[in-house]
């Protein structure tokens, strides 16, 4: 699978629709799910992503409730979705609303996945974590550590 990597801004259209760049349709090529994300955006897993992700998500033991909320999060808030023959996006209201997207908006590639952002919720996410990312301080494991929150 193609690198999904990038942030690039776009406006949503009227129909909630938004036109993606050539590698990021081409990711999305045999289908995609949306769903919500951390950190107040939308997942977009392609199919293969998302098959898989899917997959470590039902391992998890019913007797977990930790499992058990992941899972009704993760797949009852998911939408199967494919890109139109212009190559773009159509973003459900009900994810939208979930979220707080407006019409401006920030799709961002991290590697096995598209995020999908308000534009301003995603500026204020920079402006939280930023500073310690550049800093060097701030990397997988020890994310409680530089910002006070602990990952629960």
């Amino acid at each position: 699978m193609a690198e999904l990597l990038g942030t690039h801004s776009y406006q949503l259209d009227p129909k909630g629709r938004i036109s993606l760049p050539a590698r990021f349709r081409e990711a999305l090529a045999d289908g995609a799910f949306l769903t919500l994300g951390q950190d107040g955006c939308l997942y977009c897993f392609p199919r293969a992503e998302w098959d898989a992700r899917a997959e470590e998500v039902r391992r998890a033991p019913l007797s977990d409730p930790d499992g058990r909320a992941y899972a009704r999060m993760f797949f009852g808030s998911a939408e199967p979705v494919e890109l139109d023959a212009q190559g773009r996006l159509v973003v459900p209201q009900r994810l939208r609303a979930q979220v707080g997207i407006g019409r401006e908006v920030v799709v961002v590639g991290v590697f096995d996945r598209l995020e999908i952002w308000d534009r301003e919720a995603h500026q204020r996410y920079l402006e939280t974590y930023g500073g310690a990312y550049q800093a060097g301080t701030l990397y997988p494991g020890r994310l409680g550590e530089t910002s006070g929150r602990g990952r629960g």
